[in-house]
């Protein structure tokens, strides 16, 4: 009987990026909420004139979108490099849950990384009230 060359991958690949995956939105639930909070004073002055709070509004919507533009180009890039790798190696084992969890994972880190930026530079003492 031929062996086959399909390599086997531990199950708790898959429970890693999970646990990454479940991390970073924990973290980013906290750091968006944290944001949130510190922000609404500003804007609601913006709102009533206050040019810094018309400035972080317009911030808070321009990174929004830069954000989702980024984050919809590194999804695509992840699930084409999880095609790509099926396509050039269709004997090899393949573990969608993991995999989908990479491009998930992918998905929140431009969120992640400005919510985090945004609660750090709004928690910072000193910071224009």
């Amino acid at each position: 009987m031929a062996s086959s060359t399909r390599k086997t991958r531990p199950a708790a690949a898959a429970g890693v990026e999970a646990q990454a995956l479940a991390a970073r939105m924990v973290t980013l639930q906290a750091d968006a909420g944290m944001t949130i909070a510190l922000r609404m004073p500003i804007l609601m002055r913006g709102a009533l004139g206050d040019s810094h709070g018309q400035r972080e509004a317009a911030s808070a919507v321009s990174e929004k979108m830069s954000a989702v533009m980024e984050s919809g180009f590194a999804a695509s890039q992840a699930a084409v490099m999880f095609w790509w790798g099926v396509a050039l190696n269709p004997l090899a084992a393949v573990d969608y849950a993991e995999e989908a969890a990479k491009v998930a994972n992918s998905t929140l880190e431009p969120f992640s990384k400005r919510t985090r930026a945004n609660a750090a530079r709004l928690t910072r003492p000193g910071r224009k009230r």
